[in-house]
């Protein structure tokens, strides 16, 4: 019994010292499994960033796309007589005032890529514009004009019976501008 009693405390130490080291593997263990969490955690909001990123440049690039195919698609639905409003907003040109507004008809049509705009006041013809459709909207210029007087018209379409846009009427000494709301006839 003597002899039992040494033994039973050597073997009770043997396995208390195998305990501590297990316990000190087990830390080690959950100390590198919450580093390597830290670390997933980390990716995971690297990834997401640059998931959000390219999400971004995506809807730019699709929006810029939609700008151009709506340009396109509604070109043909641009033909027609629309009743357009024009008010002066900026003036440096004699017998012009900043408020003047005009009231004109005019009718599209399209020969190929080029739009023909064909200006009335009244039932008298005033003028015509050609143009061409951009990734910005219709682009028109007036060539019947004299030579030294440019009339240019920006349009863009806001929906199938509405456009807004501006002219510009540059002379050698002076330029007017109008704003233009166009709804269809």
């Amino acid at each position: 019994m003597k002899l039992l009693q040494p033994l039973i405390l050597f073997a009770f130490l043997l396995c208390s010292c195998g305990l501590s080291e297990r316990e000190k593997a087990m830390k080690n263990k959950e100390t590198e499994l919450n580093d390597r969490q830290q670390a997933l955690v980390l990716w995971e909001q690297q990834l997401t960033q640059k998931e959000n990123t390219l999400k971004d440049r995506e809807h730019r690039l699709d929006s810029t796309k939609r700008e151009i195919d709506s340009v396109v698609i509604h070109g043909p639905s641009v033909i027609g007589k629309w009743q357009i409003k024009m008010q002066c907003v900026e003036t440096s040109c004699a017998g012009s005032a900043i408020g003047d507004v005009k009231t004109e008809q005019w009718e599209f049509a399209s020969e190929g890529n080029e739009v023909v705009v064909k200006a009335y006041a009244g039932k008298n013809l005033t003028r015509i514009y050609n143009g061409t459709y951009t990734s910005r909207g219709m682009q028109l210029v007036d060539k019947g004009a004299l030579s030294s007087t440019t009339m240019e018209v920006t349009l863009r379409m806001l929906n199938e019976k509405k456009m807004d846009g501006l002219r510009e009427i540059t002379l050698p000494d002076c330029k007017t501008t109008y704003s233009i709301t166009a709804d269809r006839l």
